[in-house]
């Protein structure tokens, strides 16, 4: 881990990974390449991995060095999201920028796009706040219609909420800082994480910042849904953009009536 001191306390010059990990439709080769590249990249990576992921995934995940599992149960993306920043919270000693990012998403970025992944991770720092990382409009071209128009009408209202123009808060990745964690981890009971933890940290005064990358193409063998070249598809996923929409009607001030707070154990600084 490359670190360096600073007022006597390690900061560590590497973010740290945090992932889901529900079952990718990945081989263990291609992940082994992955998994190299995450242990080049990032001081150390916490993930959760659902109790129906193959065994040959976890057990491989466990064997390389800087990477930590924690094996639970599939109750939703939420759930499993929430319990992933919590493990990392708890088990990283040390000053560093987190970096969540659902795992198939990961594979996708290292594999179509390594360099600027790389180089991205690489010059990655969050201070004090929450960065929403979305995807660029060349690969947003590439997402199926279902996909892009749907997500689309999330967008719009988002940027308006956030102030922040052009901005994709729906790609399922961010940067946080431990500050910023701590306050999600504290107040978070959602079922959609996109908008809920920079609405939370909005609300608790952090600031909210926004970049687009180039290495989140739609990849249909990581990242296929039900139903996505068909009219079918829109129905789950216009349920989805009707439940971030009701979130963002909070506009980033519901907590305020009862201030947003650091919750045990997130207070020891």
């Amino acid at each position: 881990m490359s670190t360096v001191t600073c007022k006597g306390v390690v900061v560590s010059m590497q973010p740290v990974l945090l992932a889901t990990v529900h079952h990718p439709n990945v081989s263990l080769p291609q992940l082994k390449r992955v998994l190299a590249v995450v242990s080049d990249s990032f001081s150390a990576a916490y993930l959760t991995v659902s109790t129906i992921t193959d065994r040959e995934i976890t057990k491989l995940l466990q064997t390389f060095p800087s990477v930590h599992v924690r094996i639970i149960e599939p109750r939703g993306a939420a759930d499993a999201r929430r319990r992933v920043l919590d493990f990392g919270l708890r088990q990283v000693r040390y000053h560093a920028s987190f970096f969540y990012c659902d795992f198939d998403k990961v594979v996708t970025g290292i594999e179509a796009n390594v360099s600027e992944f790389k180089t991205f991770i690489a010059q990655l720092r969050v201070d004090d706040g929450y960065q929403i990382i979305g995807r660029s409009s060349e690969n947003m071209r590439g997402y199926p219609a279902t996909w892009r128009e749907t997500e689309a009408i999330t967008n719009k209202a988002a940027s308006e909420v956030f102030a922040l123009p052009d901005l994709d808060i729906t790609a399922g990745c961010c940067a946080v800082s431990q500050m910023a964690a701590r306050y999600i981890l504290a107040n978070s009971n959602g079922l959609l994480t996109d908008t809920e933890w920079p609405l939370i940290c909005k609300a608790a005064g952090l600031t909210i910042t926004a970049q687009r990358v180039n290495f989140l193409p739609y990849v249909p063998a990581l990242n296929a849904g039900w139903d996505d070249d068909n009219w079918h598809g829109y129905t789950s996923r216009l349920r989805l953009a009707l439940q971030a929409l009701q979130s963002l009607e909070t506009d980033g001030t519901a907590d305020l009536n009862q201030p947003v707070s650091i919750g045990w154990p997130y207070n020891e600084d």
